[in-house]
């Protein structure tokens, strides 16, 4: 197979149109969000969040309550009698320091469950683009497989054309047929590994596995910038940094909570209610209210919270530390392991290039009897290998860049 053959196939990594019977990468992303059961947990562990959220900001606002009641009681010898109240009660919070930190925390909770659900979207992402580049890889290694049984075919009928006119020797013939069912071999191998991949890709999409999987497109990956000082704003966003920040916030509503156990709560009551022995005439009666409550003594509870508090602040002020720190390293690791991928491209193209050639002057040297059968196997082997190295190295760019973008946060 010729340079100008192989090289559309390894481009087919960096095709974007879409045409029909076209599974693009944006399409696949919006199916998979919608209908991976990761996905859906993530989003349904959102949702119950907010939820909370919503809940621990009613503690700001009166709650009122129905109430009502019926017995029915009697003394021996004197008429059994009944009884009925039925009415509205009313609470509203006047003064409760642990009231705000707690719709501060629920509100925290927030921002880790969106954290979270970035993660779990970020390392799906990084699933699927890194299946669609195996599919395409495994789809163009089937076809050059398809070429090199070919062109082992040819060989051996050359060989063995050599052979019976005694210019060849029966090692060389052995030889090429071994090769040509290793081949084989290798061609089925490829096609058990294809159909393995595409029932990961249905997984991931959340379709029945063996659901046919139609031509994939990946979009180019850009080319890489000097230095990775470009994403530093992106890299403030991080989840991983959202959820740490998150954490830290949380910890330190739980020290203001805790510092607003030991100081008084104040709250007022009321409510209106009929009562009596009939229904539903009946007398009315009212009550207006107001508490205030002061602990005085906990067995040492209060100093305790207020002192675990504090410790898990500073862990999770540690913690934020850290996380920012993996953050960058993770993200310089995988930007350099792009860098090198990209810069390898090159160098399998030049490769491929120089092997191609070689192959063709060596093989019309053997034909002409000017070099030997070793020689131009050698050759043989060595382009048929880089012919594959090329399709491998286009699936690792697209897999370093698809690492490198899971790695900041997107």
């Amino acid at each position: 197979m010729s340079v100008l053959k192989l090289l559309p196939l390894a481009l087919l990594f960096f095709t974007v149109p879409s045409s029909a019977g076209t599974l693009t990468l944006d399409e696949a992303e919006k199916a998979m969000l919608a209908s991976n059961p990761q996905a859906a947990a993530a989003r349904l562990d959102l949702e119950a969040s907010k939820a909370r959220f919503t809940a621990a900001r009613a503690g700001f606002y009166p709650a009122f309550s129905a109430v009502a009641s019926y017995s029915r009681s009697g003394t021996r010898g004197i008429p059994a009698g009944d009884a009925y109240s039925y009415g509205v009660n009313g609470t509203q919070s006047l003064f409760s320091p642990s009231l705000p930190a707690a719709v501060r925390t629920a509100k925290a909770a927030v921002r880790t469950a969106e954290a979270a659900y970035d993660r779990e979207a970020s390392g799906l992402r990084y699933q699927l683009k890194s299946s669609f580049a195996d599919i395409i890889n495994a789809r163009e290694t089937i076809s050059l497989s398809e070429e090199t049984l070919k062109r082992r075919a040819e060989n051996l009928d050359l060989i063995r054309l050599k052979y019976q006119a005694g210019r060849e020797n029966k090692a060389a013939l052995l030889e090429t047929e071994a090769a040509l069912k290793t081949s084989e071999w290798e061609h089925e191998k490829y096609k058990t590994n294809l159909r393995l991949l595409e029932r990961k890709l249905n997984r991931l999409l959340g379709r029945p596995a063996l659901s046919p999987v139609p031509d994939l497109r990946l979009p180019a990956p850009p080319e890489p910038p000097e230095d990775l000082a470009s994403f530093s704003p992106v890299l403030e966003n991080h989840y991983s940094l959202r959820s740490a920040r998150a954490a830290l916030e949380s910890a330190g509503y739980s020290v203001d909570s805790a510092k607003g156990a030991r100081l008084p709560q104040a709250a007022a009551t009321g409510s209106y209610a009929w009562n009596g022995t009939a229904w539903p005439y009946s007398l009315n009666t009212w009550s207006l209210g107001a508490s205030l409550s002061l602990p005085l003594f906990s067995g040492g509870r209060l100093s305790s919270d207020l002192s675990a508090a504090e410790s898990a602040k500073l862990s999770a002020g540690a913690a934020l530390k850290n996380a920012s720190d993996e953050v960058y390293l993770n993200a310089e690791d995988a930007f350099l392991s792009w860098r090198e991928a990209r810069s390898y491209m090159d160098v399998a193209k030049s490769s491929l290039d120089a092997a191609e050639a070689r192959a063709w002057l060596v093989r019309k040297q053997y034909l002409a009897g000017q070099t030997s059968y070793f020689e131009w196997r050698n050759v043989e082997e060595q382009f048929i290998s880089w012919q594959n190295q090329y399709l491998a190295a286009g699936r690792a760019l697209e897999v370093s860049h698809a690492a490198f973008i899971q790695a900041i946060g997107e």
